[in-house]
């Protein structure tokens, strides 16, 4: 029972996102110098310089897969590639922009000198929390993916990483209140708005998954942090001490890339990349790993693996493959799932199989084919 509950994706989101609670209580050190305070800001820019460039730079990057794969005939569409690349600009822009709407209606400009520098500071922290809920919203869907797809170690993996990624967060929420009067309940109200999506994500993710929402939600905070780290570089320039500031940035950046690097270690780690069926091994596109094992002279089976190299049930997969591809004769056909799902089997034209095998395989993701070209010996 306890195990259960304890392997549940809504208890690995609780557990990966409440560590923010770890970094929040520095906001009540009271007695800070001026010049503290400036440190601590800056280190609390620097880690969210680092969510920006590894968050935007991921769906770019995604993007660019999408564009390359469209563009040398491989699978997708110049509509699909529209749609992701509108997305990403609809969710960033609401992301800055959004934020300027709800500071201004709600809250108030944290640049007007006439609020109370504590006030100022407080609204400061609640829109970090905005902007690192938004992004912990996507790791929250990574965990319950990872547990979807049956890979419960896997799950915990990313679980733990992203608890030590979030609990330097909690420092970046804490750190503009630092020196100012602030009750606990305020602290637990960023908590919750920066954490308790990573546990709403966990739940969402176990059950389904969109990629168009993934990337939506990360475009979305990409452009909140972008706002936040220009009212955090506006603070800082009010307090004299540029090499402070300069050495804060760098330490909060350095402090994020290292916590990153070591969740990334880990998961490479924990995945096993090869075959595991004695067959031939392949990465398509980052989408998808297959192993493909010829079976008999005439019958191939295909083991299908998501991004993070785990077995996928087949049978939620449409798959096809393309003999001699490019060449004269080429044919093609589909894999059938077997009953349980653990791979697919196709039969291939016994005239055509005399000898080594030149085989494309390839399985649906959404309107995109992800292809992988294999030869296989007698």
């Amino acid at each position: 029972m306890l195990n259960s509950l304890l392997n549940a994706p809504w208890a690995l989101g609780l557990f990966a996102g409440a560590t923010i609670f770890l970094g929040l209580p520095i906001a009540k050190i009271r007695t800070l110098s001026p010049k503290v305070k400036a440190f601590l800001n800056a280190v609390s820019t620097g880690i969210l310089i680092f969510l920006l460039v590894e968050i935007t730079g991921h769906v770019i990057e995604q993007i660019e897969e999408m564009v390359e794969t469209w563009a040398t005939g491989s699978g997708g569409s110049a509509w699909v590639v529209g749609q992701y690349a509108g997305l990403f600009v609809a969710g960033f822009s609401l992301g800055l922009l959004g934020l300027i709407f709800f500071e201004e209606r709600f809250l108030g400009s944290a640049k007007d000198e006439t609020v109370d520098p504590g006030v100022r500071a407080k609204n400061l922290s609640l829109l970090i929390a905005v902007g690192l809920g938004l992004h912990n919203l996507s790791e929250g869907l990574a965990i319950g993916q990872g547990y979807a797809g049956g890979a419960v170690s896997l799950a915990w993996m990313l679980a733990i990483g992203f608890a030590l990624h979030n609990a330097t967060e909690g420092f970046g929420v804490a750190a503009p209140m630092s020196g100012h009067p602030v009750s606990w309940k305020f602290l637990a109200l960023c908590g919750i708005i920066g954490g308790g999506p990573t546990f709403i994500g966990a739940a969402i993710g176990s059950w389904w998954v969109n990629k168009s929402v993934e990337i939506f939600c990360l475009a979305l905070a990409s452009g909140t942090i972008l706002y936040i780290i220009g009212e955090l570089l506006h603070i800082g320039r009010q307090i004299k001490g540029e090499k402070l500031v300069s050495i804060g940035l760098l330490i909060g950046f350095f402090i994020a890339m290292g916590t990153d690097l070591s969740l990334s270690a880990a998961h490479e780690v924990a995945v096993v990349h090869g075959p595991r069926h004695g067959g031939y091994f392949g990465d398509a596109n980052d989408l998808y790993h297959y192993e493909i094992v010829r079976t008999t002279e005439n019958e191939v089976a295909l083991y299908v693996n998501d991004h993070y190299n785990q077995p996928m049930d087949t049978r939620t997969v449409s798959a096809r493959w393309i003999l001699n591809p490019g060449e004269a004769g080429t044919l093609t056909g589909f894999f059938t799932p077997t009953a349980g799902g653990s791979r697919l089997t196709a039969m291939l034209p016994a005239s055509r199989t005399k000898g080594p095998l030149h085989i494309t395989v390839s399985v649906l993701k959404g309107d995109q084919w992800a292809d992988m070209e294999f030869y296989l010996p007698e």
